[in-house]
């Protein structure tokens, strides 16, 4: 096994180290949001050079590593009459409403591949995180300064504290490590099966931009093929807002904060927690399962 891949994989299983995600830093300064968060540092030998300029030449101490807490609320923006969103007037008013709320707003584009080990041990009910060893490989397309930039994911629920906002608001611990492409294909060499791969077309929005309360609201709709020709569901658009925290003092501020902004969204949403079951239905509607 790649000696590199190898001790990723142990930071993801193991929880590696604990990196902060735009919300403070360690003078308690409000931190930028990026996507992904480390644009803006220097090159390393795990990454292609035209990609490496802009990570860090601290890799050795694990600074294409991140782990935070994400909250976030979702929901499905669905047209009248099943039209596809292009011929739809209130999905028009619908974006502009946000982009009028927000500061700041750009267009992505992304490919997810799913990965699932194939456990051949017998699985240790004692430890059952250890058997937690399904990622999500994440290349971007665009915009131009992310164009080929990997991610490598790793979800768990998080345990939030017990407020009136904890059955609200969805919470996920996210292992976050930028790789070179490469290990896409390290992976399928591995026991790790391709189980799907999804395109996503997304439009991120940003409110509050750089303070403690910065808000993302993220508009995304998802297609079956590599040109973004054939939405799997022409008349609908997954929406979330999602914030990041590193601390668990900030929590209770946090989903509050999301609760509140939620509202405005009521005309023509309402904003809950992640259903788990759309989830499943996007990724079961792509036809290839690899």
């Amino acid at each position: 096994m790649n000696r590199d891949f190898a001790q990723i994989l142990e930071d993801f299983l193991s929880g590696g180290k604990n990196i902060r995600r735009g919300y403070r830093d360690d003078n308690d300064q409000a931190n930028e949001e990026n996507i992904p968060h480390i644009l803006g540092q220097s090159g390393s030998n795990l990454f292609h050079d035209n990609i490496g300029k802009k990570l860090g030449k601290e890799l050795e101490e694990k600074k294409n590593f991140f782990k935070y807490t994400e909250y976030s609320l979702s929901s499905l923006y669905m047209s009248d009459n099943q039209i596809p969103l292009e011929e739809d007037p209130k999905y028009e008013t619908f974006i502009n409403i946000i982009t009028k709320a927000s500061d700041a707003n750009n267009e992505y584009k992304w490919v997810d591949d799913y990965f699932k080990c194939e456990l051949k041990e017998e699985v240790n009910i004692l430890t059952p995180q250890s058997q937690d060893k399904n990622f999500v490989f994440r290349k971007y397309i665009q915009p131009n300064q992310l164009k080929n930039i990997c991610l490598l994911r790793k979800y768990e629920q998080a345990a939030i504290s017990k407020t009136p906002e904890k059955n609200k608001v969805d919470a996920k611990i996210v292992s976050e490590y930028i790789v070179h492409d490469s290990y896409r294909q390290i992976m399928k060499a591995l026991d790790f099966k391709l189980s799907h791969r999804i395109f996503t077309q997304a439009h991120i929005f940003h409110s509050k931009y750089g303070n403690s309360d910065h808000i993302i609201i993220l508009v995304m709709r998802h297609y079956r093929d590599e040109n973004f020709l054939h939405p799997l569901f022409p008349d609908r658009a997954f929406v979330q807002i999602k914030s990041y925290v590193n601390d668990n003092k900030y929590s209770d501020m946090t989903q509050k904060n999301l609760l509140n902004y939620a509202e405005i969204f009521k005309p023509y949403i309402k904003l809950r927690k992640v259903d788990s079951h759309f989830v499943e239905q996007i990724k079961d509607r792509y036809y290839g399962a690899f």
